[in-house]
């Protein structure tokens, strides 16, 4: 074991605020594990939710381990020290069970070279009675498992608050000197949202589509992942906090969970429905609770300006002398006022994202913005002194032209033109960041048919923007790379057969895997899916119809935009008259 690799975690672990070392004794020992560094690791709420859950149960301890940084990764090597735990450096070999913690499918990867690097078989198939069981949950195992499923023994697949003590309750009480397949059979038959990869079978047409996905004797034929009715009893908040987060020690207090907007193209929009918000009366305590522990106060959800009590709980944090920061601005449902709150509590950049330059294309991604609710919003920020904003835009979008493309400078340029002209030339933009990614298709969206766009184009697109906005000085452009893009596509709606090629790629490299494997990642990524497909994640159940998915697609194509989602009006997409049914 190298001594100095002990000596860093114990470091990071001093500096934190609200870590949990418990003895083990006859507690059932959990390695939480998030597959990136550890700055991205601490700077995710839900990863931090769990860990503090598991921890408050008298049967469980759980320690936390995370994906080393480069330079760790050479003293592993140099060494062979496998990966460690931070709370008491033990190998992960030494637990029960190994849990993933997997907030994208772009960390599937590093779920490969963490279990190598803890000398722990790969395959599900290759373990031993003795080995750990490798777990993995979050939201990107929810919207398809199906690539990691030869790697997991079992998924948890819904919101940790609503089930995920009940897991590993039952494992813990399970013994480990039973069998474990039998272990994983009671565990899918026991507890709601469990997916064991094992118990089901997929089988395939003769064109390479799924035909069948069945389970065996035993286990549900369909997954129903489970999702909290309400949030308020549940407080979501840090409970850890250490200088070395990307957040540093800003203290994060989530405002809601899901959007009611309905963008086509996003993810948390429909798995998270019925869209729910936790009240003021129950979020005000969390802020008072983080201002005794920091300075800092960052408001999270999914659509944070959406919330009726927005202005009151800035409001909160100000009284209390604190400082805030905040995700996900609508530009429809901000003003000045708002931005002046921020404005007072030390914001100094703020995010916006229009996703597509036209309003066409934004009618396709049923945004609802127009080129005037961003024009009043840059307006509004500038007057309140927010001196800098960072714009989010997407390319590769369905039904994309090349002068939906154009319109992203264009749209830049405006907003820029419209600050200086409300301001008679007194006030411009500050730095203005223009962060283009690659358009994904995603799971359980209208989008979920559409083909990916290919890589080639794709960095035709982005340097278009780029040319686009050459001259203008206030403008900084950040794009990812097309070809990782193309990665993660083939992960987020991969069968099990991408998990061969993602075995490939860890011994290999990405490079070689596509060009030696027998599996084509085309077949997965750039083509378009038939009405009536069978998907890979379709045995998991959101509540959600999938005709109501492939409607709001076609209306997509037609550029017809659908109001957003109103649960007491409304039950067209299917979640909420399922859950009446519980």
């Amino acid at each position: 074991m190298s001594a100095k690799i002990k000596a860093r975690l114990k470091k990071l672990l001093a500096a934190e605020k609200g870590a949990i070392v418990r003895e083990w004794g006859p507690r059932w020992p959990v390695a939480l594990v998030y597959p990136h560094i550890y700055p991205v690791a601490m700077g995710n709420l839900g990863f931090q939710v769990i860990y503090h859950l598991l921890n408050s149960q008298p049967g469980l301890v759980c320690e936390r381990a995370f994906l080393p940084g480069p330079r760790e990764w050479e003293e592993h090597r140099r060494t062979g020290t496998p990966v460690l735990t931070l709370e008491s450096q033990r190998p992960l070999n030494d637990f029960g069970a190994v849990a993933f913690s997997i907030s994208f499918e772009g960390d599937y990867p590093q779920v490969l070279q963490i279990l190598e690097a803890a000398q722990i078989p790969l395959l599900a198939a290759a373990r031993g009675p003795g080995a750990p069981l490798v777990l993995a949950g979050g939201v990107a195992t929810f919207l398809n498992p199906e690539p990691l499923a030869p790697f997991v023994d079992a998924f948890f697949l819904g919101e940790g608050e609503a089930g995920a003590v009940p897991f590993f309750q039952f494992l813990a009480e399970a013994g480990g000197a039973r069998d474990r397949h039998v272990i994983l059979r009671e565990l899918a038959q026991t507890i709601p949202g469990v997916y064991v990869p094992h118990g089901y079978q997929p089988h395939y047409a003769s064109d390479g589509t799924l035909a069948a996905f069945t389970a065996e004797p035993g286990f549900p034929p369909r997954v129903r992942p489970p999702h909290l009715p309400e949030l308020a009893p549940y407080p979501t908040h840090s409970h850890l906090l250490a200088p070395q987060s990307e957040w540093g020690e800003m203290f994060l207090v989530e405002t809601g969970r899901g959007c009611s907007r309905g963008c086509r193209f996003c993810a948390a929009g429909f798995v998270y429905r019925p869209p729910r918000e936790r009240p003021g009366a129950s979020l005000i305590p969390q802020i008072l609770e983080g201002l005794r522990q920091s300075r800092k106060v960052g408001l999270v959800g999914t659509a944070v300006s959406d919330h009726p009590e927005i202005k009151e709980l800035c409001r909160q944090v100000l009284d209390a002398g604190g400082n805030l920061g905040i995700s996900s601005l609508r530009a429809d449902s901000v003003d000045e006022e708002l931005f002046r709150l921020l404005a007072a509590g030390g914001v100094r950049t703020l995010a916006l994202a229009p996703d597509a330059g036209s309003e066409r294309l934004r009618r396709v991604l049923n945004k609802g913005l127009t080129q005037e609710d961003l024009a009043r919003a840059a307006i509004a920020m500038n007057a309140a002194g927010i001196p800098q904003m960072r714009l989010y835009f997407m390319v590769g979008l369905p039904t994309e032209t090349l002068e939906d493309v154009e319109e992203i400078p264009r749209l830049v340029k405006y907003l820029e033109h419209r600050v200086v002209k409300e301001s008679r030339g007194k006030r411009r933009l500050g730095q203005i960041t223009l962060s283009l990614s690659s358009f994904v298709p995603k799971p359980f969206t209208p989008f979920q048919w559409a083909p990916f766009l290919e890589v080639g184009e794709l960095k035709k697109r982005l340097k278009l923007v780029r040319q686009g906005v050459q001259g203008v000085k206030e403008v900084r452009v950040h794009t990812d790379l097309p070809k990782w893009a193309y990665i993660q596509a083939l992960l987020s709606r991969g069968d099990r057969r991408v998990g061969d090629l993602l075995l490939a790629a860890h011994r290999q490299g990405w490079t070689r895997a596509f060009r030696e494997s027998p599996v084509n990642p085309d077949f997965f990524t750039l083509r378009k899916r038939r009405a009536n497909e069978l998907f890979p994640w379709d045995f998991i159940d959101h509540g959600l119809q999938k005709d109501y998915l492939w409607d709001e697609y076609q209306r997509a194509l037609e550029e017809k935009e659908t109001p957003p989602c109103l649960p007491q009006v409304c039950s067209r997409c299917g979640v909420c008259e399922e859950v009446g049914k519980e």
